[in-house]
């Protein structure tokens, strides 16, 4: 009797373990609350104003609907800039290595050159450089991104290339007269875990190993003999 006794406490343990409390389970009620969208909540608010409200509920409701609409345009706003910044931030991170590279490279040959002339002519690739350098890092963010090294003499590619510098440039001192720094878009912290992506597997090696190629392709850019 004892050991049926015992058996039967058992099984009764195990059923009340597998009873989970009320208050460990989904609020189904909160979970659609909250997936309830913003356009919804838009539509049911400006229903309900074409009703016939007190002042001060009307008023209300009004504020509701633009608070709403706002944040209905940042989330728009937001996911445009998401977009653009996982289609653009591979190439960004990528033509940024690149010319940090020859910066490092040019500074280096700075350093030891001592005829004039040849100073000079580094001197220059290198402010076009760090022009490069400040169109990666601050490139808008709302902008598709237009590649340094993607289309060359390609005019239209140019201007707007052009266009998108002097932006950058106005926006740099806008921030400057603000007291405020601009943000950079194109940061090392914007591009996590890229070093593992197909992106850069695919020819990174060589890419280090050809850097030197890097003076030439330049070169010719840059008009340089």
């Amino acid at each position: 009797m004892a050991h049926g006794g015992f058996a039967q406490s058992r099984v009764e343990e195990r059923r009340q373990l597998g009873c989970r409390p009320k208050g460990l389970g989904v609020d189904k009620k909160k979970k659609k609350k909250d997936s309830i969208s913003l356009k919804n909540q838009i539509r049911s608010t400006e229903r309900f104003l074409r009703k016939d409200l007190p002042r001060e509920i009307r008023l209300f409701q009004q504020q509701k609907l633009e608070d709403l609409k706002k944040q209905q345009e940042t989330k728009a706003q937001l996911a445009v800039e998401r977009k653009i910044l996982l289609r653009d931030k591979k190439i960004k991170f990528f033509e940024r290595r690149k010319v940090e590279r020859m910066i490092r490279r040019l500074e280096k040959q700075q350093r030891v050159l001592s005829e004039k002339a040849s100073e000079e002519r580094v001197s220059d690739q290198l402010a076009k450089f760090r022009e490069d350098l400040e169109y990666i890092r601050f490139f808008p963010k709302t902008e598709r991104y237009v590649s340094l090294f993607v289309g060359g003499e390609n005019p239209k590619i140019i201007d707007k290339r052009n266009k998108l510098r002097k932006q950058i440039k106005d926006n740099l001192v806008a921030a400057a007269a603000s007291g405020k720094d601009l943000e950079e878009t194109g940061s090392d912290d914007d591009v996590q875990d890229m070093s593992e992506d197909d992106f850069f597997s695919v020819g990174s090696s060589s890419d280090e190993g050809e850097a030197d190629d890097e003076w030439t392709d330049k070169s010719t850019r840059y008009g340089t003999v």
